[in-house]
């Protein structure tokens, strides 16, 4: 039986690799791949780092559940978050020798922002593994989304306009 913390380190590796090198790529390699979907608002960068962390998702709490089968939806939860947060420290610090000014305010913001995303799309994967009901998850996506829009409506400052 493989311990969890092999798991986590996996995968987080895993995911700091491909946005380290999805981040080259969009930014600094002489590739001229498009900031948005084309006649659309939506970045290509999100997309790209939200399938994938996704994917990573996806993989890491299967195997979790293959090595303990007893995990409950809280503790697939963690593991997801685990590998999110490890993966946005170490981003992060790589990304604080670019930034000019604030790192420590940018390090902060884009750990602990990255951290809660990754942690929302943990919970939905562990759900979706854990109880197999697609129409409740799809259900509890939607009052999600709603609850957010909500907020981002009465706080209009919550989310930043880039």
């Amino acid at each position: 039986m493989k311990p969890i913390a092999i798991i986590v380190s996996k995968y987080s590796g895993v995911l700091l690799i491909w946005l380290l090198l999805l981040w080259w790529a969009l930014f600094f390699s002489p590739i001229d791949i498009p900031e948005f979907v084309p006649h659309t608002p939506i970045r290509i960068y999100g997309v790209l780092i939200f399938a994938f962390t996704l994917t990573i998702l996806i993989f890491a709490q299967k195997e979790a559940l293959r090595e303990m089968p007893a995990l409950n939806i809280g503790r697939l939860v963690l593991v997801g978050t685990a590998i999110c947060f490890i993966k946005d420290v170490f981003f992060q610090f790589v990304l604080s020798f670019t930034e000019n000014s604030d790192k420590v305010r940018h390090f902060i913001e884009g750990t602990i922002s990255t951290t809660i995303f990754g942690t929302a799309l943990s919970f939905f994967v562990a759900f979706q593994l854990k109880t197999k009901k697609t129409n409740l998850l799809v259900l509890i996506i939607v009052g999600f989304l709603i609850t957010f829009k909500v907020l981002t409506m009465i706080f209009p400052g919550m989310v930043k306009a880039s």
